[in-house]
């Protein structure tokens, strides 16, 4: 064998060696694009959830915080006179809150209780969301359901959180619920009190409807 079929020979099997390499190397890189596709949906969709569950326990926490701080003005006379919830909201709530939730998607009820001597606050909140057919009913939430108390009375004061669902859609009425028209996420929050015996002072409001 002549030394220039012998060239040939080194120049064939390197150069198809090269090229069988760089055929395998685009194998592989489209093999990963294919999984890559196949996961990142999932993991992106169950990212979004536990941002959306993250959300949801921050929600709540402000929520509890703030109502509990609200409801005490109620207990201690200072807020005697508030007769509807936008009031309330406004000067008392919200302030609570800090900032930390949008205002004007609260959503508030007081009721003066009187339970018998086998009752309790639990026999007057069922603890969860208003659902009729499957949608929020914030009916009574309004001003006309607001019922303040007097000295030495019992309140349950209640507030509802609304906001806009990330992923929450897909899973309805169970991370979402039918709102306006559309998906909305709601956050209750609940304080059962007892008024203090503090001087009332005259009632410049008349009473709610319901009260």
């Amino acid at each position: 064998m002549s030394v220039l079929s012998k060239l040939r020979g080194v120049v064939r099997r390197r150069f198809g060696w090269s090229r069988g390499l760089k055929r395998g190397w685009y194998d592989v890189r489209g093999l990963v694009a294919v999984e890559f596709a196949l996961v990142a949906a999932p993991f992106l969709l169950v990212l979004l959830f536990v941002f959306e569950i993250s959300v949801d326990l921050f929600q709540q926490e402000a929520m509890d915080s703030a109502l509990h701080l609200a409801a005490r003005e109620l207990q201690t006379g200072n807020a005697q006179n508030v007769k509807d919830g936008a009031t309330f909201i406004a000067n008392y709530l919200c302030p609570s809150l800090g900032n930390l939730l949008t205002c004007n998607s609260l959503y508030v009820k007081v009721q003066k209780i009187s339970p018998t001597s086998t009752q309790d606050f639990y026999n007057f909140t069922t603890g969860v969301l208003p659902i009729t057919a499957g949608a929020l009913d914030l009916s009574s939430y309004g001003s006309a359901n607001f019922c303040n108390a007097g000295p030495s009375e019992l309140l349950v004061v209640s507030a509802i959180y609304v906001s806009p669902t990330i992923v929450g859609g897909l899973l309805p009425n169970v991370l979402s619920w039918s709102f306006g028209g559309s998906m909305v996420h709601a956050t209750l929050s609940t304080v059962g009190t007892v008024s203090e015996g503090y001087t009332a002072t005259t009632l410049s409001k008349t009473s709610a409807p319901a009260c």
